[in-house]
């Protein structure tokens, strides 16, 4: 008998507490909710960093290749290959060929 009284006034209690149960929930779902978003923006934060890491390193490789590029296309080297490895040679007054169009 003192059980089933018990509960019936827990049942009223909970009842004239609503607004106050709804509020508790409510506090607890928000503070779970800025939990999650914190450690989504740490996350973001770190991934951010290393996307900032990975554009320097590559920013740094394209300048290399950059000069890489510049060395290699270089005038005189291009004609001293041009010499040796193909012997080729400038041609000479008598050897030049002067092409006319009508």
């Amino acid at each position: 008998m003192k059980q089933v009284q018990l509960i019936k006034i827990i049942v009223q209690e909970l009842q004239q507490r609503k607004l106050v149960i709804a509020l508790l929930l409510a506090c607890l779902l928000s503070a779970l909710a800025v939990v999650q978003m914190s450690h989504l923006n740490r996350q973001l934060t770190i991934q951010q960093d290393l996307n900032y890491q990975q554009r320097d390193q590559l920013d740094t490789e394209w300048r290399n290749l950059l000069l890489e590029q510049r060395a290699l296309a270089e005038h005189s080297r291009v004609e001293e290959i041009a010499r040796q490895q193909l012997n080729m040679q400038r041609p000479t007054g008598d050897r030049d060929i002067t092409v006319k169009l009508q």
